[in-house]
C-alpha cells in the first residue's frame, strides 16, 4: 500500500548494479563476473522469478508457496460467492445444518455471512498481487489501487465475520473470542502498515503487511487442522455436545422422525419447545452427530492456528534483518528529500516509541 509521495518511484527499490546490469555473465569485464557462477537449474530458475522483480531465490521460492496457497484457496472458495444457492458447490451445500439454520432464518447473519464471503474471497486473491516486486517497482499506481481496495475488502470482511461468530460451528464463547482476535490483528496490521507507508518508513510497512498476509491465511491452516481433528474428536466416541433444538427440528424434513429421535425436544402437549439436547460425537452417525466434532475442533484449530501464524511470521522477519535494514537506509533517504526533521523515524520505529538504541543512517 503506497501513497502519494511515491508516484512513479519503486517502495521497496533494490541496489543499482550499475551499467551492467543487463548483461550476462560471460559479458561483463572480468572484474565484475561471478567467480562462483549458478549451476543450471538456478540460471533457467533466475529467467522465471528475476521478470517478476525477485532477486533471492529463497524469496520466490517462499512466495510461490505461501501466496501460492493463499491464490489456489481462494479460487477453490470462488463458488461460495453463490451463498444460498442448492447447486452442490454453494456455501449452503457445504456448511453444517446447524449454521446453514441461522444464516436461513435470521437475517443479520446471513447478510454477516454474506458480506465476510462476498469481501474476503477476493481481498485474499488481491493480497497476493502487493507481494509481487514488479507490481510495486513499475505499475506503482496498481500497487496502490490494490491496496485501498483490500483495505476496504478486509474491512468488510471483519465485520461480516464477528457478525456471524455468535453462531458459527456453534458460536462458543472460544469461537467468538478467535473471530474477535483474528479481525484485530489483521486490522491492526493493516491500519500499521498504511499508516508507515504514509509516513514513507517502508521496513515497517513491509513488517505489518507481512503480518497481515500471515494472519489472512490463518483460515487456510485451520481448515487443514479442523478437518483433522473432527474425524478424531468423532471417531473416539467420548463427546458430547448440546445443540439446540431448533437447529435439529431444521436438519430434519421428517417431524416424526425429529419427534421419535428427540423426545426431549417436545413438550408436554407434542409440540416442539425451545431447549438443549446432547448429542453424541459419531464418526459414522447422522448428521447432527457427525457435526459434532467439527464444533468442538473450531475454536481449537483457530487459536492453535493464531500461534503458528503469528510465530512463524515473527520466525521470518527475524531471519530478514538484512532486508530490514536496507529498506531502513531507503526510507532515510525518502524522508531526507522530503525534508523531514528526524529522517529514517519518521515512522512508528522501535527507536522513535521505544527504548531501542537510535538508528544511524549508514554514510557508506
Amino acid at each position: 500500500m503506497s501513497h502519494e509521495h511515491f508516484d512513479n518511484v519503486s517502495i521497496y527499490p533494490e541496489s543499482s548494479t550499475g551499467s551492467f546490469a543487463n548483461l550476462t555473465s560471460n559479458q561483463l569485464p572480468p572484474a565484475e563476473r561471478d567467480p562462483n557462477p549458478p549451476n543450471a537449474f538456478v540460471y533457467h530458475a533466475r529467467k522465471v522469478y528475476h521478470p517478476l522483480g525477485f532477486k533471492k531465490g529463497y524469496n520466490f521460492t517462499l512466495f510461490v508457496i505461501f501466496a501460492g496457497i493463499m491464490f489456489l484457496f481462494c479460487l477453490i472458495r470462488l463458488p461460495y460467492l453463490n451463498v444460498t444457492g442448492s447447486a452442490s458447490w454453494s456455501f449452503f451445500s457445504n456448511i453444517l445444518p446447524s449454521d446453514r439454520y441461522w444464516y436461513s432464518n435470521f437475517t443479520i447473519y446471513r447478510v454477516g455471512i454474506t458480506m465476510h464471503l462476498a469481501a474476503i474471497i477476493p481481498a485474499g486473491a488481491l493480497m497476493v498481487f502487493q507481494f509481487i516486486p514488479m507490481i510495486r517497482y513499475k505499475l506503482l499506481i496498481v500497487h496502490r489501487v490494490n491496496g485501498y481496495i483490500i483495505i476496504t475488502l478486509v474491512t468488510i470482511a471483519n465485520i461480516g465475520a464477528i457478525m456471524i461468530s455468535r453462531r458459527a460451528f456453534g458460536g462458543g464463547v472460544e469461537v467468538q473470542a478467535a473471530v474477535a482476535t483474528m479481525a484485530i490483528m489483521i486490522t491492526t496490521s493493516i491500519a500499521l502498515a498504511y499508516y508507515n507507508i504514509k509516513k514513507i518508513q517502508i521496513e515497517q510497512h513491509r513488517k505489518w503487511m507481512l503480518r497481515a498476509m500471515f494472519y489472512l491465511g490463518i483460515i487456510i491452516t485451520m481448515r487443514v487442522i479442523l478437518f483433522f481433528s473432527a474425524r478424531a474428536v468423532n471417531k473416539s466416541g467420548e463427546y458430547w455436545t448440546a445443540v439446540d433444538c431448533q437447529e435439529l427440528q431444521f436438519a430434519y424434513q421428517n417431524i416424526t422422525v425429529f419427534q421419535q429421535r428427540y423426545p426431549s425436544c417436545l413438550g408436554s402437549d407434542g409440540k416442539s419447545v425451545s431447549g438443549f439436547v446432547a448429542v453424541h460425537g459419531i464418526a459414522d452417525g447422522l448428521v447432527e452427530q457427525v457435526s459434532v466434532g467439527w464444533k468442538l475442533s473450531f475454536g481449537m484449530a483457530a487459536w492453535l492456528s493464531i500461534i503458528l501464524h503469528v510465530a512463524g511470521v515473527e520466525i521470518y522477519l527475524a531471519l530478514t534483518p538484512r532486508e530490514t535494514e536496507r529498506l531502513r537506509q531507503v526510507s532515510y533517504q525518502r524522508q531526507l528529500e522530503r525534508g523531514y526533521a528526524n529522517a529514517g523515524r519518521g515512522g512508528l520505529t522501535a527507536d522513535k516509541l521505544g527504548d531501542a538504541i537510535k538508528w544511524t543512517p549508514n554514510q557508506g
